[in-house]
């Protein structure tokens, strides 16, 4: 006999397991209770139906009068924000029309010249002398009350 034979008198008292057991097979279709679907409208159950309701109810009446609120607690803030941001793009073209005038030749400088002068020529009117700041106060004053409507101004 080979070594590696066992005697046929010896028996194995080993029992081996399954390597997977199978599951339960499911209920008949007649065991399991049938449960009524809720009705559907238009592809959604009454429940979402109603959910979709109350959001547009929340936003047809209570929002509105959130927003109307929080503008009226906010409304200084609101407009200086908005101003802010309102100049943003006007600056932007300010930039852009200076660099295309500084992209010519001579006209760059030619408009820093002018400036200087009007500026120089402002100061020796309107600040150098006190006549000068008086009639500068003087018109300043008059085209505040045009603007804004005769309030103590002259009217002429």
């Amino acid at each position: 006999m080979n070594e590696f034979e066992t005697s046929p008198t010896t028996e194995t008292t080993h029992t081996e397991k399954p390597i997977f057991e199978p599951t339960p097979a499911p209920a008949p279709l007649a065991e399991v209770e049938s449960q009524p679907a809720p009705p559907k409208v238009g592809g959604l159950t009454d429940e979402q139906w109603q959910q979709a309701r109350e959001k547009l109810y929340w936003l047809l009446t209570v929002f509105p009068d959130q927003v109307s609120a929080f503008l009226g607690e906010y409304k200084q803030p609101l407009r200086t924000l908005l101003i802010i941001l309102a100049t943003v793009p006007f600056v932007a073209l300010a930039v852009a029309i200076l660099e295309v005038v500084n992209a010519i030749p001579l006209l760059g400088p030619t408009c820093e010249l002018v400036g200087f002068g009007y500026t120089c020529w402002f100061l020796y009117r309107y600040v150098l002398f006190e006549s000068g700041r008086r009639e500068f106060g003087q018109k300043v004053n008059e085209y505040k009350s045009r603007i804004l409507g005769n309030e103590g101004g002259s009217s002429s």
